[in-house]
């Protein structure tokens, strides 16, 4: 596409050719007239005055009005200078001019200018037809109308179309930005669900596969350990520890199907997200790989709670049996609460120095922050500054928020 700085410089190339166009297509008659007689000094002049007319043309369109006016006062003065020098009264002069400029005016003056322009042009063809002594005035007029009112009438139609041309194109362009915008704007918005969804299906994951495998890691450690006993009892253990691993990696393949169900847009009631009324489930799986869970429930109404509500605190409650199970000492105070304006969670453990010093990857904290963060809710996890080995996970969220 042009630039601005091209269209200007092909239409001053445009002007140009137009003004010699004039120049020749006025010139040509006058020097033939000159041939055919001796020159008279007033010709020259005439000659002169014809050209610079002319050539005026080649100027920027914002002269268009004034360089019609000078037509006009050419073409009078012209057929008066070579009446009163020589008697010629053959209409010799500046017509082609006096068309192309009546033309730009029509293309270039707006408003008041322009009706002015055209009757300057008018009043010019006029008198100079009454220099030359022109007697019909039939032929007067229709003369006057095609060299002065049909090319202004052309100028303005190709202006109005060239406008609505223009308009209809700055239209569609308006319209192609606002598509593209809408277009990037909704490829970002996609984009940012994408990643939104991403991270959603990667929490529900590291919540549900990490608790089931933590559970599956404490029995498979038991087994191992009772095997190398020979005693009735522990190998009894031992199979109860081998039995738990296997429900626990039965029930861990069964919420990640469930997982794929709910990516793949299977909503059956086959495939509903766990809630707070698979409380006892969860925690007797916990309690199955040694876990002592003390659960204290005050007023707590899983139906009465939002379903997104309900579920992220399944997720965290099982982020906390997870964690418990991996880094506490195999006792857990678990408390829920829920009163008419705030919904609270609490857990607590005392910590097992002998648990490793893998402290985990985070991403089940982050989880939980970002759950409670979505309600306007509040977290505070870490250890109590009071007790160093006890490690608290802490939160409240405003019901009236949640719904």
């Amino acid at each position: 596409m042009r630039d601005e700085g091209d269209e200007n410089a092909a239409l001053r190339r445009q002007s140009l050719l137009i003004a010699i166009g004039c120049v020749i297509c006025d010139g040509a008659p006058f020097l033939l007239k000159l041939s055919q007689s001796p020159p008279h000094p007033a010709s020259w002049i005439a000659g002169l005055a014809i050209l610079l007319a002319d050539l005026a043309l080649a100027l920027p369109a914002r002269t268009a009005g004034p360089v019609a006016v000078v037509h006009a006062v050419v073409r009078v003065g012209v057929a008066a200078l070579l009446f009163d020098a020589t008697g010629d009264r053959d209409g010799i002069g500046n017509a082609t001019g006096l068309a192309v400029a009546g033309y730009r005016a029509g293309a270039w003056v707006q408003g008041r200018r322009s009706w002015a322009t055209l009757a300057a042009l008018i009043a010019g063809m006029t008198v100079t037809q009454a220099i030359q002594g022109f007697d019909a005035t039939a032929e007067n007029l229709l003369l006057t109308l095609s060299n002065t009112v049909l090319p202004w009438l052309l100028g303005r139609h190709t202006t109005g179309r060239s406008g609505y041309i223009a308009e209809v194109r700055r239209r569609a362009e308006h319209i192609q930005r606002e598509a593209e915008e809408q277009r990037r704007d909704a490829d970002l918005a996609l984009t940012r669900a994408v990643e939104t969804e991403r991270a959603t299906i990667a929490r529900d994951l590291h919540d549900t596969i990490s608790h089931h495998v933590s559970a599956v890691g404490v029995h498979a450690a038991a087994a191992r350990l009772g095997m190398t006993s020979g005693l009735p009892a522990v190998k009894d253990r031992t199979v109860t520890s081998l039995e738990q691993v296997e429900t626990s990696s039965r029930a861990a393949l069964g919420d990640l199907r469930r997982m794929l169900d709910l990516l793949h847009g299977n909503d059956s009631d086959g495939v509903l997200q766990p809630g707070l009324d698979g409380l006892d489930d969860l925690i007797d799986g916990s309690r199955r790989a040694g876990l002592i869970v003390n659960l204290a429930m005050d007023d707590v109404t899983p139906r009465a709670l939002p379903k997104s509500l309900d579920l992220a605190a399944y997720r965290i409650v099982q982020e906390i049996l997870t964690n418990a199970l991996r880094h506490g000492d195999g006792t857990l105070d678990l408390a829920l609460t829920q009163t008419g304006g705030e919904f609270r969670i609490t857990g607590s453990n005392t910590t097992n120095p002998r648990s490793g010093t893998d402290s985990g990857t985070g991403r089940g904290l982050d989880g939980v922050r970002h759950r409670v963060g979505i309600f306007g809710g509040a977290v505070t996890i870490g250890p109590l500054p009071d007790a160093p080995g006890t490690w608290r996970t802490g939160i409240a969220i405003p019901l009236q928020e949640s719904r």
